[in-house]
C-alpha cells in the first residue's frame, strides 16, 4: 500500500498506477492443482456483484464488465499445490483469486472462490511493489517474501 503525502503526489500516483508499466503488482501465491505451462498470462472478463462481494468470470463486455490482465510463473510444485508468481497488468476486484479459481486452481485458503481451508488464511500475498517517487521520479522497489515449506 502506497500513501501519497500531498494532493499532487496522489495525482501523479494515481496517473502511474494506471499505466502498469510505471507501477508495477507482484504476488505470490498457492495454488490447488498446477497450470498446464510453466508461465502465461490470463486474460478474461470480470464481473463485479457489488451485493455479494464477489468477482466473477464472463463471456461478454455488458455494463460493469472489465477486462483483467495477468501473468504468472510456476515456482514449485509442491505435490497437488503449486507456488505461483503473478504480475498484474490490471487491478480489478479479487482479480487473481477468481482468475485462478475460474481455471479450477482456487488459492488455498480462499473459500469464496472454491479453496479448501487451512490455518493460515488466504495462502496470497503481496510482495513487491515498485513505482517512481513522484516528487523525486526515482524508482522505487519495497518487497517482502514470505517463507514457503513443502508443509504447506
Amino acid at each position: 500500500m502506497v500513501f501519497a503525502l500531498t494532493a499532487s503526489a496522489a495525482a501523479r500516483l494515481s496517473a502511474d498506477a494506471a499505466d502498469h508499466t510505471r507501477f508495477v503488482k507482484e504476488y505470490m501465491a498457492v495454488v490447488s492443482g498446477c497450470p498446464e505451462q510453466p508461465t502465461g498470462v490470463f486474460e478474461d472478463l470480470l464481473f463485479k456483484d457489488s451485493s455479494k462481494n464477489k468477482s466473477y468470470v464472463v463471456k461478454k463486455l455488458r455494463r460493469g464488465v472489465k477486462k483483467a490482465k495477468l501473468s504468472y510463473e510456476v515456482i514449485e510444485s509442491l505435490g497437488y499445490k503449486s507456488l505461483v508468481k503473478v504480475k498484474l497488468f490490471t487491478g480489478r476486484t479479487h482479480q487473481i483469486r477468481v482468475q485462478f479459481a475460474s481455471r479450477k486452481m482456487p488459492i488455498v485458503g480462499d473459500r469464496k472462490y472454491g479453496g479448501v481451508s487451512n490455518d493460515n488464511g488466504i495462502d496470497l500475498y503481496s510482495v513487491r511493489i515498485s513505482f517512481f517517487h513522484p516528487e523525486t521520479n526515482q524508482y522505487l522497489t519495497f518487497e517482502s517474501i514470505p517463507e514457503f515449506s513443502n508443509k504447506q
